[in-house]
């Protein structure tokens, strides 16, 4: 007799074969009433009393604060110092010596907006605030984990940035064209350039063990988690596992976020321009050509080797495994298959061991060396391969079912969810703002496209306000929302809360266009500011300054210290875009460098020395390899998205900018620059002042100058340089 199951029981079980999806998310009033989720307000500008020092609405924000706590502020930089910061701050580079020279004798009234005008409409602003941005993607040029493949194409994506920004591409635009390029303008090549973005963090390519899901969901955590960073400045990493801590970010609203990415792909696909492959599988086929008779010749030469070494580890085989390998494969049993792969392995020969076997006959180690020589010649001639886009796109409308991984583990399955946004962060907004069902997009599903336009959506309460908020941290030293990545209740609450709104506002109601928005930054007031003001009962009022009572002094950055002392010693190389160039690192850093293969330049540094000299944007960044200058100087590891980067001073630091190989080279190049370009040594001694620092030196300097220099030698004149270039007027802005 057949036993039916309860109705309750059955019901449960349908349900579950049926995945039923998340209910919805609820927030209480307390959730609710975080600052970072309630709507952009625009502010009224405050009334001052000393409203003459205003030069426009920041400062009266800023005037208020302290009138209110009875502070007063620092007066205006010297000029030297004032054009050595926004310079550095909207450029990256120091201004030149005649720069400096023409804002110091300039009398008109609008002198410093000239300079800040000229500087924002100059190339190199998009290569300073590329790197700002790269920062946040994690960028680098290879893949990361144990083997670090390189990333042809990845460099396109970093070029993309730089053009965006020097274009003033709406930031709309610019977040948009990122998440959803494809879908946004299909068949546009930038636009799927841009979507580079959520392929800019570590992959591992290679594990051939790996789980495919446990793969794909390492993916998507890592887009989903930077997504939600950097556009959003929320944790959302933090809700993976289980319900976030601290915010209102429940699991769900995560898996809801990333399956807003469940249909697209990591891909790299073709645009080249045409007769671009046909042109390359030529150059390829001639270069395949020119290498099969030295490969030819290396393997007939290693042979022997090989032979005696193979039957060296055959002999060592047990009779077991020799009896297992007398079998044909197909006659094998599974137990048998598995012995016989073990055997095999055994057998193999590495060119470790070839190597080290030929190793014993110099004539022939020196033949096998040269034959390695020609053919790392040859390969190193072959071109790039036609022009890929290192992209996320998606193959189809139709997009895989996301559930809830349990613990964040895709194999212990949850509830069904639908593609949406943080359910806080919907809250404030419009019950339209985000579609409930969304269509697709041509050949796309549509989803990241409508993530895009409801993140540039003018009443969306984050958007604008991460944005301005990374701004005015890059400016001032530190955000206004000192966690400029975390707005949520663990994060540091705003110093000026009316101001961050009134830019956020400012900043929709100019069309998302930033470069309005650096100008009304460095042209305040409040950025103009002295560094060397002091004021002791201020100090211990407000002793992390967050009243801006003065300007914050500044060490430059990593990439900062490099091209400082490139363009000081008039090395420079102003070249921009391009597959990123490989200098010359320490040997013990090479070695560390891992590779399968033999003939292989572990390190191909790049032949033309003038490369060499480039903007630090456009160094190759290979994840496992660390630039020993920008490792002393807290560049950060591209492992993670870096929203504000440490600032650290160590032994290290010096021995980088006075003992390694690049700074001697800056050394003796800026020493033979001052004597080159002037006359006489005095003078000499202050055009070495002006290139470094901005400003001539003052009469004990040329004094102790004089007395060091006394002898004329050349070793003389290069330590007198690297002085000048470890000065702390050279490596920090007041």
């Amino acid at each position: 007799m057949t036993r039916l199951l309860p109705l309750f029981l059955l019901s449960a079980i349908t349900a579950l074969a049926e995945d039923p999806p998340a209910p919805p998310e609820t927030f209480d009033a307390d959730q609710l009433a975080h600052w970072a989720y309630r709507p952009v307000v625009r502010p009224a500008v405050p009334e001052v009393k000393a409203g003459a020092w205003a030069r426009n609405p920041i400062d009266r924000f800023i005037l208020a604060a302290q009138e209110a706590v009875g502070f007063g502020h620092a007066p205006e930089a010297d000029r030297v110092d004032l054009i050595r910061r926004v310079t550095y701050d909207l450029t990256g580079l120091p201004p030149s010596a005649e720069d400096v020279a023409a804002f110091v004798g300039d009398g008109r009234v609008d002198a410093y907006e000239r300079v800040v005008d000229r500087l924002l409409a100059s190339p190199r602003h998009g290569e300073r605030w590329a790197q700002h941005w790269l920062d946040l993607a994690h960028y680098a040029d290879s893949n990361g984990f144990e083997h670090d493949g390189e990333r042809p194409d990845a460099w396109r994506y970093r070029d993309w940035v730089v053009k965006a920004l020097n274009a003033d591409m709406p930031y709309d635009e610019f977040l948009t064209l990122q998440l959803a390029g494809d879908e946004a303008r299909p068949g546009d090549p930038d636009a799927l350039v841009a979507t580079g973005f959520g392929r800019c963090g570590p992959r591992e390519v290679v594990g051939g063990n790996v789980d495919p899901a446990a793969r794909r969901q390492s993916e998507l955590t890592g887009v989903t988690g930077t997504v939600g960073s950097v556009f959003l400045g929320l944790t959302m990493g933090c809700a993976r596992c289980h319900d976030h801590k601290f915010d209102p970010l429940p699991t769900t609203d995560y898996y809801r976020l990333q399956a807003v990415f469940a249909g697209a792909e990591f891909v790299d696909r073709p645009i080249a321009a045409k007769g671009e492959q046909e042109a390359y599988d030529a150059a390829m086929k001639a270069i395949g050509e020119r290498l099969a008779p030295l490969k030819e010749r290396k393997s007939t030469l290693e042979a022997p080797y090989r032979e005696r070494l193979k039957a060296h580890k055959q002999a060592n085989l047990s009779a077991a495994e020799t009896a297992v390998l007398a079998i044909a494969e197909k006659d094998r049993t599974a137990v048998q298959k598995q012995m016989a792969a073990g055997a095999n392995a055994a057998l193999k020969v590495t060119w470790e061991e070839v190597a080290e076997a030929v190793a014993a006959d110099p004539p022939t180690r020196a033949e096998r060396e040269r034959l390695k020589r020609e053919i790392d010649e040859v390969e190193r001639s072959a071109p790039r391969p036609p022009a890929k886009a290192m992209a996320l796109a998606e193959p189809s409308a139709d997009a895989p079912e996301t559930f809830v991984a349990r613990r964040g583990d895709p194999k212990m399955r949850g509830p069904r969810v639908e593609p949406r946004p943080p359910g806080i962060a919907l809250a404030s907004m419009a019950a339209d703002a985000f579609p409930q069902t969304i269509a697709p997009a041509g050949a796309t599903t549509g989803r990241r496209l409508a993530l895009a336009r409801w993140l540039a959506r003018a009443d969306n309460p984050l958007t604008a306000r991460v944005a301005v908020n990374r701004l005015w941290q890059h400016h001032f030293g530190r955000g206004l929302v000192g966690t400029p990545s975390d707005l949520g209740v663990r994060g540091e609450a705003p110093t000026h809360p009316e101001l961050l709104d009134w830019l956020a506002a400012e900043l929709v109601a100019g069309g998302w266009r930033l470069r309005a928005i650096h100008r009304l930054m460095v042209t305040s007031a409040t950025y103009r500011q002295s560094s060397t003001f002091e004021s002791p009962s201020q100090r211990a009022d407000d002793p992390e300054e967050t009243l801006i009572w003065r300007m914050r002094r500044r060490r430059l950055d990593a990439e900062g210290v490099r091209d400082a002392m490139l363009m000081a010693s008039g090395a420079l190389v102003d070249k921009a875009g391009g597959p990123g160039v490989l200098v010359p690192i320490e040997p013990e850093v090479e070695e560390l460098i891992f590779t399968e293969a033999e003939v292989v330049r572990l390190w191909p540094v790049t032949p033309d020395p003038a490369e060499h000299r480039r903007r630090s944007l456009y160094l190759f960044r290979k994840r496992n390899v660390r630039y020993a200058l920008f490792d002393a100087f807290d560049a950060p590891d591209t492992q993670t998205s870096c929203p504000k980067r440490d600032v650290s001073t160590h032994p290290l630091q010096p021995l980088a900018t006075l003992n390694s190989a690049f700074a001697a080279e800056r050394a003796r190049a800026l020493a033979d620059r001052a004597r080159r370009e002037a006359v006489g040594a005095d003078r000499q001694v202050e055009r070495a002042y002006r290139v470094t620092i901005g400003r001539a030196p003052t009469p004990a300097e040329a004094s102790r100058a004089a007395a060091f220099l006394a002898d004329g030698t050349d070793e003389a004149w290069v330590d007198f340089a690297r002085a000048l270039l470890n000065r702390h007027e050279f490596l920090y802005l007041k």
